[in-house]
């Protein structure tokens, strides 16, 4: 049955089992391709190999059962003592094949994994599909979890599941000639009548299997979907812990910790109910399950009994017989016993095809209404009719025009709302929706510098490095004119700068990481709020002399914009809506020419 599921603006068909597998497969396969396909196949020959020999030492060690028993009945205590002469041989070769079966599974299951999430991590991170996917509205919940975790969850078990069909196979082939030739037929007598079945003990366990099988299907048929619906609960659990976390000392500033406890308590009491649910389904399953375990090892004796006490079975016989209807019980028995683990792999390859097919919607589908990002023939950076709306439809500023030269520096200010932000991020390259054109600069290069610049915990050196390799000296020198020459000693000291550096210092580091990136268009999205003005005009004007010819465009009350721009930009709300002023009340620098009435929506 296909299930549909809700997504914004669009109704998503949630693939069947089937389709989830074959999706996996697709995108994971091609680990045996490519530069990493030698090594690949190498281990997977070795572990496929392993596997083999090993069925074939299980089976040596059932042969030697037979004889070994035998040679007890007889009384034949030549034989007994060269088979147990034998027996430490067959441990050192079984023990040895399984390190080369543990060496290799887990090497193949290494290396796959680190193929999977490095292709899926630089989908992700590459071409800032991070935030363009958290703009889009189908963003998977958790990406960051799908990639650490269900990569893990969605590899690692195949490998296992790959093992256990093989060995199943070629275990239900050589088990089922030692039940076909050792237990032979069962002769029942009825009335006179004379009834031979023939394989009786391979029949009976084939049976056997797909009873249970059967039962199994049938009872654990909803797990899969209450697996998923569970680890969903754990990542949105901790989700909410880390968003507490991450604004810390805003909660404890405002006391409003008490929300959040009420909300991460509302998020458990779900994540409990998803368990409580799983579980239960769990214990129908294992009624099943234990059952079965318990009766595998009787069946045979039951069925063996007959033909030893008439004496056409050796007790040998019936110690082979049974150990080798156990083998082929527990190898056609395979989905019972990896039943959870299936349902557990398919939820998480579920998840990973999600935000696989998810990165790759975001490149192929752009939005029904898109802005145009294109070279201007002239130099300069326009805004032709640029409307902005989100991915609901809700316009956010309308009718934006404006022409600017390089070397000038456009500060706009007023009730921005939230086309502040749609209009910073439009002109980097990473808001789709709208109307009208953004020309840019041939070949400009695009920078943004946040209010609040992010620190990744490393070295500070890896926080200025703009992919350009820059010269030491370069980096030492932006330091010493943005006010943070102390910090050049400590360039490579691995610490959490997230913590230890305050905001001015913060934006102090951003804008001399800008100045390194050597851009064309600097957006500064009130990047100098935390200096004072006199602070602030003196790391614009440094910024300036490095990039004399860069177009500069400020957005918000950062301190100095207003004294260093060329150009002003107002928006005024008036009526209900904020419109552009075109000139800025009281200044007597001229306003850019060409700059028309804007319109933005409510603000929330």
């Amino acid at each position: 049955m296909t299930a549909r599921s809700e997504t914004p603006g669009a109704m998503m068909a949630v693939p069947g089992d089937r389709q989830v597998a074959l999706r996996f497969a697709r995108l994971t396969a091609g680990f045996w391709g490519g530069p990493s396909g030698g090594r690949s196949w190498f281990w997977t020959l070795a572990l496929a190999t392993g596997i083999i020999l090993s069925v074939f030492a299980n089976v040596t060690i059932n042969r030697w059962n037979g004889w070994f028993f035998d040679a007890l009945e007889k009384k034949d205590s030549e034989s007994a003592m060269i088979a147990m002469a034998v027996f430490p041989v067959l441990v050192l070769v079984a023990a040895g094949l399984g390190v080369v079966v543990l060496v290799s599974r887990e090497t193949v299951q290494v290396h796959w994994r680190q193929w999977v999430t490095a292709r899926l991590a630089d989908a992700w991170v590459g071409q800032r599909r991070f935030f363009r996917l958290s703009l889009s509205g189908y963003e998977p919940a958790n990406p960051e979890y799908r990639i650490a975790d269900d990569v893990r969850w969605a590899t690692e078990p195949v490998v296992d599941f790959a093992i256990g069909l093989l060995s199943a196979a070629i275990t239900i082939i050589t088990f089922i000639e030692i039940l076909w030739k050792i237990g032979g037929g069962l002769t029942l007598q009825s009335g006179g009548a004379v009834f031979v079945i023939p394989a009786y003990l391979v029949l009976a366990a084939i049976v056997y299997a797909i009873l249970v099988s059967l039962l199994v299907t049938v009872v654990g048929r909803r797990l899969p979907s209450l697996i998923a619906a569970r680890n969903e609960g754990e990542a949105r659990l901790r989700f909410s812990l880390m968003r507490i976390r991450d604004h810390g000392e805003t909660i404890a500033l405002a006391r409003t910790e008490a929300g959040e406890r009420r909300a991460v308590a509302q998020t458990y009491d779900s994540l409990v109910g998803r368990w409580l649910a799983m579980i239960r389904q769990r214990g129908r399953l294992t009624w099943i399950t234990n059952g079965s375990g318990a009766l595998v090892p009787v069946v045979p004796l039951l069925l063996a009994a007959p033909k030893y006490l008439s004496g056409e079975m050796s007790l040998g016989g019936v110690v082979q017989v049974a150990a080798a209807f156990v083998a082929v019980q527990n190898a056609f028995n395979w989905v019972l016993d990896n039943f959870m683990r299936i349902a557990e792999w398919l939820a998480a390859a579920r998840r990973v095809n999600e935000l696989a097919d998810a990165l790759e919607r975001v490149d192929d589908e752009p939005p029904e209404e898109h802005l145009t990002v294109s070279p201007s023939r002239d130099g300069l950076l326009h805004l032709d009719d640029v409307t902005l709306i989100d991915r609901d439809g809700r316009t956010l500023a309308a009718d934006i025009s404006c022409s600017l030269p390089p070397g000038a520096m456009l500060h706009v200010s007023g009730e921005l709302g939230l086309g502040k932000a749609a209009l910073v991020q439009a002109v980097a390259g990473l808001w789709p929706w709208g109307r009208g054109a953004i020309r840019l600069p041939p070949d400009a290069f695009v920078t943004a510098v946040p209010q609040k610049l992010h620190l990744s915990e490393g070295s500070l050196r890896a926080v200025l490095d703009t992919g350009g390799a820059a010269p030491e000296e370069q980096i030492e020198g932006a330091l010493r004119r943005y006010g943070l020459s102390g910090l050049t000693p400590l360039l490579d000291e691995y610490r959490d700068w997230d913590k230890e550096l305050a905001t001015g210092d913060r934006q102090r580091l951003a804008l001399a990481r800008a100045e390194l990136e050597k851009p064309d268009v600097v957006l500064l999205d009130e990047a100098t709020s935390a200096l004072d003005t006199d602070a602030a005009l003196e790391l614009l004007a440094e910024l300036r002399a490095a990039r004399p010819d860069a177009i500069i465009v400020a957005f918000g009350q950062g301190a100095g914009f207003a004294e260093a721009a060329s150009h002003r930009l107002l928006l005024k709300r008036a009526g209900g809506v904020v419109r552009m002023a075109p000139r800025h009340p009281g200044l007597d620098q001229p306003a850019l020419p060409a700059i028309l009435p804007a319109q933005i929506g409510p603000a929330e």
